[in-house]
């Protein structure tokens, strides 16, 4: 899974968004804001990736639990593909 294509992130002030650039704007005419640690996991679905390698990256970087890696990227994804921001 990776994020679709046209997707961007962006810092305005001191918060990260992510808004849809060109032609995409017409599937997606909106902005999601991020905090840091969906900024991370954001950054590592911009390759195709499952959720594993996610969570190991998400453990290194955070010093957390699976269990809590986890219930936060699964979380983080049902978002993302409520908004049809992710490719399978």
């Amino acid at each position: 899974m990776k994020i679709k294509d046209g997707f961007i992130t962006r810092k305005i002030g001191d918060k990260i968004v992510a808004i849809t650039v060109g032609e995409h704007t017409k599937d997606f005419n909106g902005m999601i804001t991020l905090n840091d640690t969906g900024h991370f996991i954001w950054k590592c679905l911009e390759k195709d990736t499952d959720k594993e390698s996610i969570a190991n990256e998400v453990i290194k970087e955070y010093d957390i639990s699976t269990a809590d890696a986890m219930a936060e990227i699964d979380k983080f994804i049902a978002e993302l593909e409520k908004n049809g921001i992710l490719e399978k």
